[in-house]
């Protein structure tokens, strides 16, 4: 079970996803968000709060390693 559907049982009437980033990836995702920020290619992206093995976290930018 999804955690948006957990959510619905336990009474919410309405459940809305927001993602800052969204890979485009060739195989299906097993949530939709309903909000993104940015669409970014399928490659490993840090900066904003994601990080590469701890650093490079408190980026104000969002970066790919190649």
């Amino acid at each position: 079970m999804l955690p948006r559907d957990r959510i619905l049982e336990m009474g919410a009437s309405r459940v809305l996803c927001a993602v800052l980033c969204e890979k485009q990836l060739a195989q299906a995702k097993p949530l939709e968000p309903d909000f993104i920020g940015v669409t970014v290619p399928d490659r490993y992206v840090f900066g904003c709060g994601m990080d590469v093995k701890g650093y490079w976290r408190n980026l104000p930018t969002i970066r790919a390693l190649r």
